[in-house]
């Protein structure tokens, strides 16, 4: 079985150690906290802002609401895989 990596043939002493060190690639949850609540911030605040202080009075006015930001992020997700596939 050639397809076994470097880490399997390790005894289980050497495993511990890899996984249990400081500098070890593999994170815990709850780092970079911070950086997942500033990404959640703006829904938050989004979500809170349409329903609380501006509630819109019916479903056409929420669809609308909703599909301005979901195409800005598809037209910035196509420019990415644009811009990828140019670098190659």
């Amino acid at each position: 079985m050639s397809d076994h990596s470097d880490f399997n043939d390790e005894a289980l002493k050497d495993k511990l150690e890899t996984l249990l060190d400081e500098y070890n690639v593999i994170k815990k949850w709850n780092e970079g906290l911070f950086i997942k609540s500033l990404i959640l911030l703006p829904v938050i605040i989004f979500i809170v802002g349409l329903f609380i202080v501006n509630r819109p009075e019916n479903l056409i006015d929420i669809l609308f609401i909703f599909l301005y930001p979901v195409a800005l992020i598809l037209i910035g997700l196509i420019l990415l895989f644009v811009m990828r596939s140019k670098l190659k």
